[in-house]
């Protein structure tokens, strides 16, 4: 079971990225929007999708709105697009992964700047 769960996330993930690309296309979704990552439900029906935007906190959270009042045009497409049992109903979460990264170089930037004061 835990082999279809994977192979179903990452066919949503697939899928939920190519649909995205398209509404950003057509202007329903603005900002640089990535699909980090769809963790679903051991029973299949709930999935959480992991999404990630390049800008302001704002831009986070109009994005997020968005998401969230497309999320059943998303499901009633995949629902019409794979040939599947059961859609799962999908919720939004914006994923930070990124700039807990970028906070994690910069302090590793910091320690190697001080390593290399007090090594002349």
């Amino acid at each position: 079971m835990i082999d279809r769960i994977k192979r179903l996330e990452a066919l949503f993930l697939e899928e939920i990225n190519t649909l995205i690309t398209k509404m950003s296309a057509n202007g329903q979704i603005g900002g640089f929007l990535t699909i980090t990552a769809v963790k679903l439900t051991k029973d299949l029906t709930s999935a959480k999708v992991y999404f990630s935007v390049f800008g302001s906190p704002e831009d986070r959270k109009k994005t997020q709105d968005a998401l969230n009042l497309l999320r059943k045009e998303i499901g009633a497409h995949l629902r019409g697009r794979l040939h599947l049992k059961r859609i799962p109903s999908f919720s939004f979460e914006y994923d930070d992964t990124p700039e807990k990264a970028a906070r994690v170089e910069s302090i590793f930037q910091i320690i190697e700047k001080e390593k290399e004061e007090n090594g002349k």
